[in-house]
Parts: structure tokens; sequence; C-alpha cells
């Protein structure tokens, strides 16, 4: 166990003075643990920001790094995101803890020890995701979290990148004639807020049936 300490501190050392060569050496000595500790990072952290907002900016995010998305899913308050690009990946974790607060964990992995020196650590990515969260609108988050909501009660919007759409003006026209308010296809305040609590009543009944 010892030994195993040692070799990975060396490792570490190694690499951030830019030998790889031999901290590729030393690492081995320390087995597999060791390695993922040295090639992944993991950072976790609040985002003040809509579950819907925060996954718009991650996947901006990643194509502004030139990374390819190969899973983008949605279970429940869970959003996952995965993507590549070469030698490295990114995995992305979103919990909505509320409204306007997410948990995001960010894991980063890359097959070669050029990551020390790659923009694509978990640290930069959150740096650049909240550059992205910066400059999305008020009202592209707004309508983002309107594609969500209606989704999820049974008015499929098939996307929920911001943008107000022909289906998503559908969707909305559609909720506002069955909650009998005015139907006029626009994404206020008031329309998400009465999403947010259909859903939400939606989520309590579910929760006690089981």
């Amino acid at each position: 166990m010892r030994a195993k300490k040692a070799a990975f501190m060396v490792a570490c050392l190694l690499v951030l003075e830019g030998c790889v060569s031999a901290a590729v050496s030393v690492a081995g000595l320390a087995g597999t643990a060791a390695m993922d500790h040295v090639f992944r990072k993991n950072v976790d952290q609040t985002v003040p920001s809509s579950i819907a907002g925060a996954h718009l900016a991650a996947l901006n995010t990643l194509k502004r790094m030139g990374m390819t998305i190969e899973k983008d899913e949605r279970s429940n308050d869970r959003w996952t995101i995965h993507a590549k690009a070469e030698s490295r990946a990114i995995n992305v974790e979103l919990r909505e803890v509320s409204n306007q607060s997410v948990w995001m964990s960010v894991m980063v992995r890359r097959d070669d020890f050029v990551f020390i020196k790659d923009s694509s650590t978990a640290n930069e990515f959150n740096k650049q995701m909240a550059g992205e969260l910066a400059r999305l609108t008020f009202k592209r988050i707004r309508i983002a979290t309107a594609q969500m909501l209606l989704s999820d009660l049974g008015y499929d919007t098939k996307k929920t990148d911001g943008i107000l759409d022909r289906k998503t003006r559908n969707a909305i026209l559609r909720f506002q004639r069955k909650t009998k308010i005015r139907a006029d296809g626009k994404v206020s305040a008031r329309l998400v807020a009465l999403l947010h609590e259909k859903r939400d009543a939606l989520k309590t009944v579910s929760t006690k049936g089981k």
C-alpha cells in the first residue's frame, strides 16, 4: 500500500514536471488504481440555473471544445451527457435540486497525459460552461425550461433547445387550452410557473402511488 502511494505521488510530480515517460513507468508500479487517479478528474459543483438552462450550456460548451455528443439522456430529475474527441472523454451529470439550482458532476478522462496541459480539465469545463450560461438569454432558458416541462406532462416538443418553433408553440397551445388559460402560444413567467406546478403535482401523485 505504501509503495503504491509513493509511486502515485512520484508519478504526479513527474507529470507536473513534464516527464511523461518516466511518470508512466513509475505509475505502472502503483497499479491501475493509481493510474485512474492520474488520468481522471472529477469535479462537483452547484450551478445557479434551471436544469434545462444548465443542460443547454453544457451542450454548447462541449461543442465549442470540439467534442462529439455520444449520449444525451434525461431520466426524471437527472440529465446525463457523454462526449468524446480522440483520446479524451467528458461525462456530465446534472441533477435538479430546485427550479433554479442544479448539482453538476463533471468527469474528464484522457488516454494519455496530454490532458495536464489540455483545456479539457473538469475545472476548465466548468469555467467555460459558466461563460456559456452567461451568454444564454433569459428568454432562451425560459423556453428550454418550458419545453422540458411540457414533455414531462405529455406535450412532447422533441427537443429542449430554447427555440420557440412550431412544435413547441403547438404544445404550449394544447396545454393552455386544457388548463383553460389564455391560448396565445407564448412562454411567459406565468406559463412556466404553472408548468412547474402541474409537473410537481404529477410527481407527488406518482410518488404516493408507489
